[in-house]
């Protein structure tokens, strides 16, 4: 076979592309704006237009700056990020991860208006679940803008699983940061958030900021953005005087890398007068991989920042330590802000295709589901989920109750409410995520999840009848009974001990 026959045939192998473009809110700039300080908002989008959940692939995402009209095309140098969330939760849940899934999947920022991943790989995403898309605009160069309004058209790229002849090869999303102290530093600088949004939720103003990820929980008082494991103070954020600084800072208890695997795509975020951005693998030595920047001739900004793209993919080993080091260059004679963060695309050894029918039962379970039933002799107890309270304990019940975890499970009388409990089998084991939802009161017609107890070793359900159910910190409240109070009372208020057997559990909309 020739060589143009060849590139004939594995083009027509290739799956189609598909496109979904997105416009953010019209941004007005009236004056100069720094980088995370520009005009900003959040939008919640879901890709395909299927009406049962599917498997999709995201093999790309791209941004271009246009007018008020959505078409005339504008300054690239306006565009300051365009950050794709997901919904971390959910996401693990969907695809039954036993790591943690990092929430951050890519960004772009000036420089790199584009993510492409090597033919053959992508990221899986189910088709119904919400991905979290921040923009916002800056203007380092134009002293008068005269009220310009413009917007960002974002495009993700995708193919459908369902038009594959050959299977994709997964990558699953790390990020890492690189940081400074924040304490006793003069050149730290303090969180730096950006600007109030219209609309955005205080979870959506922490995933908007461009280091990687949400604050720590124990940093969210202080200035800090992270606590590192040695219990500093550390910020994502830091002043370049004037002259070349280079800043390494350890990630390996960023990225914390659940086994070796390797890398297939990198993004790199950079900030104005950055020269280079690289990985270095402090264990053995080797620069893994580096992106160089191209700088304007005139003005503030960058007009390119490199990314790594390999078929092949670079090694990356859970053992081993690794640095992140920038390298910036003001050549101003005022201080610069400055940051660093790499976006990774590698290896999932952890992905398990499902047939279509199946995935699509999953993920309607666990993502669309509102309410739970469960299915006993005694008849059916139904609750609503309160997925705005208890996201993350709605997402573990869900999955559990696809897995068929409570089913012939046995309903007994805790003389205040029916207790489903299931010993801590090695697959309830495998299937339980951290939860950070926080426990609740409980009163009538609340439905709790309960952890294990150090006198039991086993997870439960527990359905109130009245509020005089003892209170229980490993017991969080996830939905409310909406049907069914009289067979919880029924057997709460016999004179005997009662118990009834669970034939099955079911999640709907």
């Amino acid at each position: 076979m020739s060589i143009a026959s060849a590139s004939a045939a594995a083009a027509a192998a290739a799956p189609p592309i598909h496109t979904q473009q997105i416009l953010s809110k019209v941004y007005t700039i009236d004056r100069k704006y720094r980088s995370m300080e520009g005009p900003s908002s959040v939008q919640r989008v879901t890709l395909g237009e299927s009406a049962q959940p599917e498997l999709l692939w995201i093999v790309g995402i791209r941004t271009e700056m246009v007018g008020e009209d959505g078409k005339t095309p504008q300054l690239p140098e306006l565009m300051c990020h365009v950050n794709v969330d997901l919904d971390a939760a959910k996401h693990q849940a969907v695809f039954d991860f036993r790591r943690t899934t990092s929430p951050r999947l890519m960004t772009l920022s000036q420089g790199m208006l584009q993510a492409k991943l090597p033919a053959g790989f992508g990221f899986p995403i189910s088709s119904n679940e919400p991905l979290v898309l921040f923009t916002q605009v800056l203007n380092h160069n134009i002293e008068h803008p005269k009220n310009l309004l413009v917007r960002h058209r974002v495009t993700f790229e995708y193919v459908r699983d369902a038009d594959l002849t050959e299977p994709m090869k997964p990558l699953f999303n790390v990020g890492a940061s690189g940081m400074v102290q924040l304490d006793n530093n003069p050149i730290a600088l303090a969180s730096m958030m950006p600007s109030a949004s219209e609309g955005m939720s205080e979870m959506e103003h922490t995933g908007a900021n461009c280091i990687v990820g949400a604050r720590a929980p124990q940093a969210v008082s202080s200035a800090a953005d992270y606590i590192d494991p040695s219990g500093r103070k550390m910020t994502g954020h830091w002043i370049v005087p004037p002259g070349r600084q280079t800043n390494a800072s350890d990630i390996t208890w960023f990225m914390q890398l659940p086994y070796d695997t390797r890398v297939h795509y990198a993004a790199f975020h950079l900030h104005p007068f950055a020269e280079s951005l690289a990985v270095r693998d402090n264990t053995s030595g080797a620069t893994i991989m580096k992106a160089g920047t191209k700088n304007p001739p005139e003005g503030v900004g960058l007009i390119h920042v490199d990314t790594f793209s390999s078929v092949e993919g670079v090694p990356m080993f859970r053992n081993h330590k690794y640095d992140l080091v920038s390298v910036y260059n003001n050549p101003t004679k005022a201080n610069a802000d400055s940051m660093a963060s790499v976006f990774l695309g590698m290896d999932d050894p952890e992905f398990v295709h499902l047939a279509h029918e199946e995935f699509a039962k999953r993920a309607t379970a666990i993502v669309d589901s509102t309410s739970i039933t469960i299915h006993t002799s005694a008849g059916d107890l139904k609750a609503q989920l309160m997925r705005d309270i208890a996201p993350q304990t709605s997402n573990q019940v869900a999955r559990f109750v696809y897995a068929g975890v409570f089913d012939r499970a046995t309903a007994t009388d805790g003389r205040s409410e029916i207790r489903i409990s299931v010993p801590m089998s090695a697959n309830v084991q495998r299937m339980m995520q951290p939860i950070t939802d926080r426990p609740g009161s409980f009163d009538q017609g609340t439905v709790a999840y309960c952890l294990p107890s150090a006198d039991t070793n086993e997870i439960s359900l527990r359905f109130v009848s009245n509020a005089s159910a003892a209170h229980e910190s490993r017991c969080i409240p996830f939905a409310r009974l909406t049907d069914g109070m009289s067979i919880v009372e029924a057997i709460t208020h016999a004179p005997v001990a009662v118990s009834a057997s669970v034939k099955s559990a079911s999640m709907s909309r």
